[in-house]
């Protein structure tokens, strides 16, 4: 009997259970639909509105006083903002070469947006976020009649304040884009200061789409080495090694440096491999040769198959009976790779080398074409 209880009320917890889904699901789809009716809704204003902007008869070079009330007071809704920036891709797409570009320089000049920028900083994080990626994809509604507007600059860095990650991406994407070298250095001030995690990866993404000079940006960037933390200046390397080979001297003492952080000296090696530098070779040997930082050691041991000579042989087959694995592959990638991989050479390493031999020969009988072997990928 109460087995017989226990089975109707699993069975009735069970159907409510399915029923609460399958409100949820119709509650969804509901809100979900509305909110697109909406959004088209909005839209078609939009489009109406710009068009009304341009009468065939007349040639305008303001926007009307009506219109740019109208955006200031509807754009302050995120929901508006988002009608507005498919409005804005609808009419570059179909319109370009007599409205888009018109309506543009008459938006800037209306400073519409400088003073939303304003209005969001009160607003919500994800709010602030999606303005702010609305001014990277259209940055000239950043600037003015003078060029770029220094109060939304600030106004935008200060978005960064009290935020998450997506957040911070979109302004700095949007400083990049809008090319504002102290707006960007001052964005990653403030990471720097308040330990605001953004991967390097990410930085280093976003510094390289930068719209002005990519290596006076570098430059600014890499004089705050010694201020920055470690993550923001791994992200600056990072995006330093995407384009430019002018740092190879300055990298060289940080390397050397055993006091610099690991992933540091890593990303450097990581910059040598790309471009070669011949004094780095020693520095790369000696690398190799750590026995208390095997991440340096496999590092350097894949980046010597750029720096051919006597001492990198003599090294990689030293490194070859090292205790770790991937020192071991690596070293023997970059021996086959700078052609010492002989059947003389082969014969010549000692009992001790076992693996080295397996690893070499496996490499020769599985890779066609010794150019396109890549060790990173083992590795990760």
């Amino acid at each position: 009997m109460i087995n017989d209880i226990r089975i109707q009320l699993a069975i009735l917890m069970y159907l409510v259970g399915c029923f609460s889904l399958m409100l949820y699901n119709a509650v969804t789809v509901y809100r979900k639909n509305k909110q697109q009716k909406s959004y088209d809704k909005q839209y078609s204003k939009y489009v109406v509105a710009i068009f009304q902007q341009f009468p065939s008869d007349v040639e305008v070079t303001t926007l009307s006083p009506k219109h740019i009330k109208y955006l200031k007071k509807s754009l302050l809704r995120v929901e508006n903002l988002i009608s507005y920036f498919n409005t804005l891709n609808y009419i570059k797409i179909f319109h370009r070469s007599n409205i888009f570009d018109k309506y543009i320089v008459m938006l800037v000049q209306s400073g519409v947006f400088n003073t939303l920028a304003i209005a969001y900083r009160q607003k919500k994080n994800e709010e602030r976020a999606y303005f702010a990626y609305f001014i990277s994809q259209y940055p000239h509604l950043a600037t003015n009649t003078e060029g770029i507007c220094t109060d939304t600059i600030n106004t935008m860095v200060a978005y960064i304040t009290d935020s998450d990650i997506y957040c911070r991406a979109n302004v700095l994407k949007a400083l990049c884009r809008i090319g504002d070298i102290h707006g960007i250095v001052n964005v990653l001030q403030s990471f720097s200061d308040q330990q605001n995690f953004v991967h390097h990866r990410l930085l280093a993404e976003e510094l390289y789409n930068f719209a002005g000079d990519k290596e006076v940006l570098a430059l600014y960037l890499w004089g705050k080495y010694k201020v920055w933390n470690d993550n923001v200046m791994l992200g600056v390397i990072t995006f330093i090694t995407m384009f430019s080979d002018e740092f190879k001297s300055v990298f060289l003492p940080v390397l050397q440096n055993k006091s610099t952080c690991t992933e540091i000296r890593l990303a450097i090696i990581q910059y040598y491999k790309q471009y070669y530098f011949k004094p780095v070779g020693s520095v790369l040997i000696e690398c190799l040769s750590q026995t208390e930082n095997y991440d340096l050691a496999m590092e350097a041991a894949s980046t010597l198959s750029m720096y051919p000579g006597t001492s990198t042989t003599i090294a990689l087959t030293f490194a070859l009976q090292s205790e770790n694995w991937y020192v071991q592959y690596n070293a023997a990638y970059s021996l086959v790779a700078l052609g010492e991989h002989s059947n003389s050479f082969i014969a010549d390493l000692t009992s001790s080398n076992s693996d080295a031999r397996h690893i070499i020969r496996y490499m020769l009988e599985h890779t066609i074409n010794e150019k396109e072997m890549n060790v990173s990928e083992v590795i990760i």
